[in-house]
């Protein structure tokens, strides 16, 4: 299977439900199936509202053609029926979660080429590349294409995918240093910047 261009985080604590659920309707129709992966991430949501909200994100996934993945919560991920789990850098290892979830893809948080190059994920997703985060200065395309060059020549080496700061602008320049794709929030939920990196990842129908 072609691996996801584009990893949507959803924000249903900023956006709500109703606006989350539309867009990301409107996103799915817009991309060609199989090009996406909506995650989701609201970490502070309870676990019943989780549940809930996941439930209609599969759904929704399922019937556009596109994936879903979670958080962190491997209960929730086994419930789900997730295609991918994501896991933080304070979660379980990659290792408990392919124990406990045999045949789903695990995806890692990264923020060094140091823990990319030492993941034993699927895919590493390296924050932050095009802009600072929490404090973090932006790693910068460069780095960005010195690790997938360093990937390449590790056999069984995880995909990777930038993640902070993303848009349009930088989409392709991510594509172009060797990134699998990219992964987003804040362009995923500005009314015109989705469609914009949409267009640049090639991806939209």
């Amino acid at each position: 299977m072609t691996p996801p261009r584009l990893i949507a985080i959803t924000d249903f604590q900023t956006q709500g439900n109703y606006a989350t659920l539309m867009r990301v309707q409107t996103l799915f129709n817009h991309s060609h199936p199989g090009t996406v992966l909506l995650q989701l991430r609201d970490r502070e949501l309870p676990t019943a509202r989780l549940a809930s909200l996941g439930k209609v994100l599969r759904k929704l996934s399922r019937d556009f053609g596109h994936r879903f993945a979670i958080n962190d919560r491997l209960d929730l991920a086994r419930l789900l029926d997730v295609d991918a789990v994501h896991l933080g850098e304070r979660s379980v290892s990659v290792q408990d979660a392919r124990r406990l979830l045999p045949e789903v893809p695990v995806y890692a948080a990264v923020h060094d080429a140091k823990a990319a190059l030492a993941s034993s994920a699927d895919a590493v997703v390296l924050a932050p590349v095009c802009a600072p985060r929490k404090g973090a200065a932006a790693l910068g395309l460069d780095a960005l294409a010195e690790l997938a060059t360093a990937l390449r020549q590790r056999p069984g080496a995880p995909l990777l995918y930038a993640l902070g700061g993303v848009t349009a602008k930088h989409a392709a320049a991510c594509l172009e240093a060797g990134a699998t794709g990219v992964a987003a929030q804040g362009a995923i939920w500005d009314d015109d910047a989705w469609q914009e990196l949409c267009v640049a990842l090639e991806i939209a129908c």
